[in-house]
């Protein structure tokens, strides 16, 4: 939990110097969404983080939240059916796929905001992926395809973070964190409990 948040403090910090960077081209805010359709998948300690703030919830939000996410999960599926796909680790559907996050709130917030994972903290900036050197990832909404963008520190800084949260999950696996034989997802964090993978 505390690398995780380490992790979580790592990304917001950068994320608040594309602000400061970027200014006005950034929209990130309360109510919009588009990050909030992306087809992903989360890691075990993301899932804990997830499943323990939603068992936190007072009842009716909890019970709403998990109304939402066993209706998300038969949809996701039929998506990755339509696409002739069985969803596996690191196997998603094309790019522009898109279902609504069971954590999203009707107001267009996120109900697991501050337990959100690491993916959400970060869309939205330009992204660097060290394993995926020749592009950088952006939402469409702040910076379009071909949009130069001047920032002699972002390979750098992205590099370390994406380096810290590999060795956190390297330390995981040594030390024996049970690892799901099935790809998390939100939907999944809020209705199963992902406590014993940390212990």
């Amino acid at each position: 939990m505390e690398r995780f948040e380490e992790a979580a403090a790592g990304w917001q910090a950068e994320f608040r110097r594309n602000l400061d960077l970027h200014g006005e081209r950034i929209h990130c805010r309360k109510g919009c969404t588009q990050c909030c359709y992306q087809l992903f998948q989360i890691t075990e300690p993301e899932a804990a983080v997830i499943s323990e703030a939603v068992k936190q919830l007072p009842e009716s939000e909890r019970a709403d939240l998990e109304t939402r996410a066993r209706a998300y999960l038969p949809q996701r599926e039929a998506i990755m059916r339509e696409h002739g796909l069985l969803e596996a680790w690191g196997h998603l559907p094309p790019e522009g796929t898109r279902l609504a996050c069971p954590a999203l709130g009707d107001d267009g917030g996120c109900r697991i905001y501050e337990s959100r994972p690491l993916i959400c903290r970060k869309y939205g900036i330009p992204l660097y992926n060290p394993v995926k050197p020749g592009r950088l990832f952006a939402c469409e909404l702040n910076f379009q395809p071909g949009d130069e963008i001047e920032d002699a520190q972002l390979v750098q800084i992205q590099t370390g973070l994406y380096d810290d949260w590999k060795r956190t999950q390297e330390d995981y696996n040594a030390r024996g964190g049970r690892r799901d034989e099935m790809p998390i997802s939100v939907a999944r964090a809020i209705l199963e409990d992902f406590d014993a993978h940390l212990r």
